[in-house]
């Protein structure tokens, strides 16, 4: 064989090129590169990294053989889940800033009980390492400002990059209401001090009533996404796209309703997933385009009369990156972001009279699965292959060419609405008002003749274009990709709960309400493999699995129907497998959350809010 005349190392770097089913292919063809693949610490670690869902990271110290025995080891202790050491980071917590309480990337966050700065510690990963608490004032290196901080975003290991999202009263009020200014202030992580890859570290988004605004924001390559919930009626919901490097604003998108958006993930770097609690659906937004639009929309299962939608968010962690990740910290691998999931909360409430019930559940979908869901329904030959007449919805986007008052530079600033929220059939398209390229090219732009606009006293040009999207019911697109759990009220409130291709949830111990038990769902298709053949073979040997059976029984377990007792008006199927690992101890938490390396135990105070936080380190 020509190849094995190569140099060894050669052969290596060939065999690294292929797939986990053809190297152990040629393991089993050549006992030349069975022994050379067995031999290979290099190809035994990537083999084990594409088969636990997880990237090398190139800034690791580690020998390939040190890696190797750090990843078996880490997997082997998420089976078991055995902390290897337990510590308190948080006992004592001001319930009046609880909701700003967040890990991320390895980092715990809190704000000062006046909102002023922020606290944070690395979380530990050796027991006699005690967290260390470091403040970052709100807005950086100034000393001398107004308001309060009201979230955060990070993008640690892509940018070293935090941003305060800072509420602060507007000198310019009106003599009948009061008005309140929300701004994004850009730091370096490492450092406090402005970012210095941002053009303007500190970038105005809104003016509204609300002096506390419940605001989300997400951060990948150089967008920022964020929603902005409104609790006044006469003030719509908005989602907000900047480019976070310049300070422009790319698109500013008004709901028709308030209390809307609860929440947004980006699904890769190019797609940004919005649920949209009053229609329920899920908004994909394809950002690399000018301006950013609306490609789809998925809708959830059908409430069933009398139910409305309380809560509606999404969570995954970690988050896609662009290019690189240059400030991973120098562990040797991390979760890779698009083998990850995504985790859904979902709190529905009936009112009847003076009757109340309450439904919650978790859906899990594999990010890699739903990127393949959009691609399909973004598709423009799927068109001619629907087998049932599909329906469109409709946005106006209007584009202003303004100059910017600081560099006089024209820029343009785009506004979306919803215009349509009756399914309809769609019409011919017309000439498009703007050109846009993108990856996912299913919607359609229908041109109006260009207006006269006034931004800020200045006149200036503009258009309004309207396009249409797909819409796509529950039961056309989730039932492959996704599976629920049912959660108690407390189990629904935090998000925090899954990290990589795991989901921690727990259950209070029916003999000790006190105790919970603590179980996490591994969703990776490798260990569901596997775990299955070892099944497949045990009843093999207990004489249960005659053959002739086997493919129908396989067909039956495809699918399984969620029991929701009537909260939703359709069956709800369910096709995504995982394999639950339970914890041998229990605990006497009332939450669970996690990160990539660790469980972390919430204990509640009488007011519902986290009272303490423990971390148990798994590995």
């Amino acid at each position: 064989m020509a190849l094995l005349t190569l140099p060894h190392e050669l052969v290596e770097r060939i065999l690294l090129l292929l797939s986990t089913k053809s190297v152990q292919t040629c393991r089993l063809v050549n006992s030349a590169l069975n022994e050379i693949i067995q031999s290979s610490a290099l190809l035994q670690y990537f083999q084990a990294c594409e088969d636990a869902g997880v990237v090398d990271n190139p800034r690791s110290p580690l020998s390939y053989a040190e890696r190797l025995e750090a990843l078996k080891m880490r997997e082997e202790a998420w089976r078991k889940l055995k902390p290897a050491f337990e510590m308190t980071i948080i006992d004592s917590i001001n319930p009046q800033t609880a909701h700003i309480y967040r890990s991320t990337e390895g980092v715990y966050f809190f704000p000062d009980d006046d909102l002023k700065a922020m606290n944070y510690c690395h979380l530990t990963s050796l027991p006699q390492d005690n967290p260390q608490w470091i403040k970052i004032p709100g807005h950086g290196p100034a000393l001398d400002w107004s308001g309060i901080l009201v979230g955060f975003a990070a993008a640690l290991y892509e940018h070293d990059l935090i941003v305060h999202l800072i509420s602060s009263s507007d000198i310019g009020n009106q003599a009948d209401m009061q008005f309140y200014s929300l701004d994004l202030v850009l730091l370096k992580f490492s450092t406090g001090e402005y970012h210095p890859l941002a053009h303007r570290p500190r970038i105005h988004v809104q003016r509204s009533p609300e002096d506390e605004p419940w605001v989300v924001s997400r951060i990948v390559g150089d967008n920022l996404a964020m929603v902005v919930y409104s609790a006044d009626s006469m003030f719509p919901d908005r989602l907000f796209i900047f480019d976070w490097k310049t300070g422009r604003k790319l698109l500013q998108h008004d709901t028709n309703e308030n209390n809307t958006y609860l929440d947004l993930i980006f699904v890769s770097p190019e797609l940004l997933l919005v649920p949209n609690r009053v229609l329920s659906h899920f908004e994909v937004w394809q950002l690399n385009c000018k301006p950013p639009i609306q490609i789809l929309s998925l809708q959830i299962p059908a409430l069933s009369p009398g139910y409305s939608h309380h809560n509606f968010r999404c969570y995954g962690e970690p988050n896609p990156f662009l290019h690189s990740m240059p400030y991973l910290p120098p562990r040797p691998f991390f979760s890779s972001p698009e083998n990850s999931i995504i985790m859904v909360p979902l709190r529905m409430t009936l009112i009847s009279g003076r009757y109340q019930r309450h439904a919650a559940y978790n859906l899990i979908m594999h990010r890699r699965a739903l990127l393949d869901t959009i691609q399909t329904w973004t598709s423009p030959s799927l068109l001619e292959q629907l087998e049932y007449t599909p329906t469109w919805l409709m946005n106006e986007v209007t584009v202003h060419q303004i100059t910017d008052p600081e560099d006089g530079s024209a820029q343009l600033d785009a506004r979306s609405k919803l215009v349509s929220t009756m399914p309809h059939s769609r019409s011919s398209p017309r000439t498009p008002a703007f050109s846009i390229s993108r990856t996912f090219p299913a919607s359609r732009i229908f041109g109006e003749s260009g207006s006269l606009s006034v931004s800020s006293g200045l006149s200036t040009n503009s258009s309004t274009s309207r396009y249409t999207f797909l819409q796509v019911p529950w039961a056309k697109w989730g039932p492959p990709i996704s599976r629920w759990f049912q959660v108690n009220e407390t189990q629904a409130r935090w998000v925090a709960v899954c990290n990589g291709q795991r989901y921690a949830f727990s259950e209070p111990n029916p003999l000790d309400k006190r105790k919970l038990i603590v179980s996490v769902a591994d969703f990776n298709p490798y260990t569901f493999g596997r775990n299955a053949e070892m099944m497949a073979r045990l009843r093999s040997g207990e004489g249960e699995n005659n053959g002739s059976n086997n493919n129908k029984g396989k067909e039956e377990e495809e699918f399984e129907i969620l029991d929701h007792k009537g909260v939703f008006s359709e069956e709800v199927y369910m096709g995504l497998k995982c394999v639950v690992y339970r914890a041998p101890d229990e605990y006497a938490f009332d939450a669970v959350l996690m990160d990539e390396q660790r469980l972390l135990g919430l204990k509640l105070g009488r007011d519902g809010w986290e009272e303490s936080i423990k971390v148990l380190y798994i590995g």
